[in-house]
């Protein structure tokens, strides 16, 4: 435009002066090597305008014939793109409809035009894990990291529930380690990280892991302590299967004072020895408890403990009876020690009444033994009728 305009005011000019300078016309000279031209100032500044004018059209020419070509590789482009994310968007329906090989194809083929490459390579990544091949599927993950290097969690947590449904625990608990050191409190990390140490039962570590994720509101109070208790249970399982129950009792003292004064952790403690036959370091675990405190749950243990000697869960036991005459797990527990020792009378006295107030099968079976016992066969076979029932 501006040329235009400059183009205009140099015609102007001409026709305002130039019959003023028709009579005073002067020349101009050029002199190139042996070539000699000569021309009025009027002719001069008229090949001047017109050479002008012919620049600007021919710019002007050039211009409109870049300009399609641009519009043309523009129109090409948008068509290339929207080809692209055809494919991309028939890529993750096969994904989702298990076609993982033409998934993988069409990923592939629509990553060079696609907005977002690092997609198309996490699917294609998938895809060749379905199929089992996994140094393709490790492949692709290394380019989605070169094509985003800023998304590197997300392809790392990619890779490390790949590997998991490889069943390649431990180099996804090594990578999970890793991460874990840059985002500490990540939930997607911490997650991962427990579903790790349980197919490792590595219970310590999850032990360990277990106030994060609390603290990360990914597991309220009831399923913490939930958790904690399973975590205990299983650990307590494989320490007496792994070494004895001294190493047990010596790992239990190692604890924190508020886990070793948690009731149902010293429950689960107690029924794991009753279990696996210690019972005399259960009755230890024991003792104290009852000296603290009564209930039934410590009671319902007491009845199933087999001492050598009972002398001294037996006084504790008959002073509590004292302040609670009518607890049906008290009278129960008295009822199976009397029974483990052979004294049927004074069994079948105290499990009658706990029975009376409220029956078990577990009193129902003993009352049915110390019947068989005095040779009272019909009243035995009721009582085994009725554990039944």
């Amino acid at each position: 435009m501006i040329r235009l305009i400059v183009l205009l005011v140099i015609l102007a000019a001409a026709l305002l002066f130039g019959p003023q300078l028709a009579d005073h016309q002067g020349y101009v000279l050029i002199s190139v090597a042996d070539y000699t031209i000569e021309m009025s100032v009027v002719t001069a500044a008229v090949i001047a305008v017109v050479f002008y004018f012919l620049l600007l059209l021919t710019e002007h020419i050039l211009s409109r014939l870049f300009s399609v070509r641009r519009g043309l590789r523009g129109w090409w482009s948008h068509r290339r793109y929207a080809k692209a994310q055809r494919q991309t968007h028939k890529g993750m329906a096969a994904l989702v409809e298990g076609e993982y090989q033409r998934a993988e194809h069409l990923m592939l083929r629509g990553v060079g035009q696609s907005e977002l490459p690092l997609l198309n390579y996490l699917s294609a990544a998938e895809a060749a894990h379905a199929q089992g091949e996994f140094q393709k599927r490790d492949e692709y993950l290394q380019k989605a990291e070169e094509s985003d290097p800023q998304a590197q969690l997300a392809i790392q947590l990619t890779q490390t529930r790949l590997l998991q449904d490889q069943g390649e625990w431990q180099q996804s608990r090594d990578l999970l380690e890793q991460l874990r050191q840059r985002w500490p409190q990540h939930p997607q990390i911490l997650q991962r990280l427990r579903a790790v140490y349980q197919a490792q039962h590595a219970w310590q570590a999850e032990l360990e892991l277990l106030p994060s994720l609390r603290k990360q509101n990914l597991l309220n109070d009831s399923d913490y302590n939930t958790a904690l208790a399973q975590c205990y249970q299983a650990q307590f399982s494989q320490i007496l299967q792994e070494l004895d129950e001294t190493a047990l009792l010596a790992f239990w003292q190692q604890q924190p004072r508020a886990i070793r004064h948690t009731p149902n952790l010293q429950l689960l403690l107690i029924d794991t020895l009753i279990q696996q036959q210690h019972h005399q370091s259960a009755f230890e675990l024991l003792a104290p408890l009852l000296r603290k405190q009564a209930d039934d749950a410590l009671w319902q243990r007491c009845a199933r403990l087999q001492l050598k000697d009972y002398s001294v869960l037996l006084k504790a036991l008959l002073q509590q009876l004292k302040q609670h005459p009518q607890s049906p797990a008290l009278l129960s527990a008295l009822g199976h020690i009397y029974y483990q020792q052979q004294q049927y009378v004074l069994a079948q006295g105290y499990l009658e009444r706990s029975v009376s107030l409220q029956p078990t099968a577990a009193d129902q079976r003993a009352l049915a033994g110390i019947m068989e016992h005095q040779r009272l066969f019909e009243k035995a076979a009721e009582y085994y009728r009725l554990s039944l029932s």
